[in-house]
């Protein structure tokens, strides 16, 4: 075992799974999005963990990841949530991937490569109904699409889908406004004879819109137990999946006046207690954390100092006498009767909880727990 690891609780993601479903409908499908290696928690083992709590579909973003699912056994529906180009499309053909559509261009180069296979694709159209990203804006280019897909006989409407801009604020008027709009696209598709499952939320409309739910919700940040933005932090009893440790390796006292670190940014206003903790911004803790994040030790909180290394950083144990190499050091998660969430280490970065947990390197191993 490397001297960090963060630790993934897949009885922590059934548990928010299970609060996310209680919000819906019995009948409203979940869609667990699984995407960039499940938020940084392992993408094998989360999709896994989602299909065995009620997930009917996984969502990815681009024909790779669905590929390396299906590769480790998954059959579920994979839902391909970005842009699909020419050379990716047999691909995710062969491997009964659904790609999202949002051209009728994309429609006629699928149905030329399925054709070719003698197979059948599934697709999901998404309609842009205000986040200006990706999706039809014009309902009569949307129309042309429907009546393109209708004749293609190797394709299938699997799917129908907006995204919200902002669920995540304590104004729901957007977002209502968005799934008025995305209620006449579908009504455009059902005109057509076509009756494709139709979804919309994502984790802060799932928890708080429940007008918003429509056939199925997407469960992203939520699921991985931290809260959306604004007002959907308060009522809701998700808990945090990742915890993220390290281990003191050297503990020594430096004299006052002494600088710590790179560029020696930080002196030593007095004689200090100094831990070294062997992770660094090349294991995703990041550089600009310097000086301003703080860490649990023996259950206490000590200031992080000096400028974060590569693979080491500094600590202050005045507060922790007692501390000793080989010493847990909580990055993220609780200790004791102290917590660090991911978004307290956002706040001070000056980000999101979704780029902290993301940020977390490849070269720190994760362990998988059933608590």
């Amino acid at each position: 075992m490397r001297s960090t690891y963060a630790s993934v609780s897949l009885a922590s993601i059934k548990h928010n799974i299970g609060i996310i479903r209680s919000r819906l409908n019995p009948e409203t499908k979940y869609l667990a999005v699984v995407k960039a290696n499940a938020y940084g928690h392992g993408m094998e083992a989360v999709a896994n963990c989602a299909l065995e709590s009620g997930a009917a579909y996984l969502g990815v973003a681009f024909a790779e990841e669905g590929v390396r699912l299906r590769s480790a056994g998954v059959t579920a529906p994979i839902l391909l949530l970005g842009a699909t180009d020419e050379d990716h499309m047999d691909d995710v053909i062969r491997h009964n991937l659904m790609p999202t559509v949002f051209t009728v261009e994309t429609l006629s180069l699928l149905q030329t490569h399925a054709a070719k296979l003698n197979m059948v694709c599934r697709v999901h159209i998404k309609a842009d109904t205000g986040m200006n990203r990706i999706g039809f804006t014009s309902e009569a280019e949307f129309t042309e699409a429907i009546l393109l897909l209708k004749s293609c006989k190797n394709l299938a409407l699997d799917g129908l889908f907006t995204h919200f801009a902002v669920s995540e604020l304590a104004d729901p008027s957007f977002t209502r406004l968005q799934a008025d709009r995305f209620r006449r696209y579908a009504a455009i598709a059902q005109i057509n004879g076509l009756n494709p499952v139709l979804h919309a939320s994502n984790s802060a409309a799932a928890l708080h819109l429940p007008d918003t739910q429509f056939d199925m919700v997407r469960g992203g940040i939520a699921m991985y137990g931290c809260n959306p933005v604004g007002h959907a932090v308060e009522g809701d009893d998700l808990r945090p999946v990742m915890s993220w440790h390290a281990y003191v390796t050297h503990i020594k006292t430096i004299p006052a006046g002494e600088g710590v670190s790179y560029g020696l940014k930080f002196v030593t206003p007095r004689d200090m207690l100094v831990g070294t903790v062997a992770v660094g911004y090349g294991d995703g803790y990041k550089r600009c954390l310097s000086g301003k994040a703080e860490v649990l030790i023996r259950g206490k909180r000590a200031r992080q100092i000096g400028t974060i290394c590569m693979d080491q950083m500094m600590i202050d144990l005045s507060g922790v006498p007692d501390a000793t190499v080989g010493d847990d050091v909580v990055l993220i998660g609780s200790q004791g009767m102290e917590s660090i969430p991911a978004d307290e280490l956002a706040d001070k970065a000056g980000t999101i909880s979704y780029e902290i947990l993301l940020s977390i390197s490849e070269r720190v191993p994760r362990i998988y727990v059933n608590d």
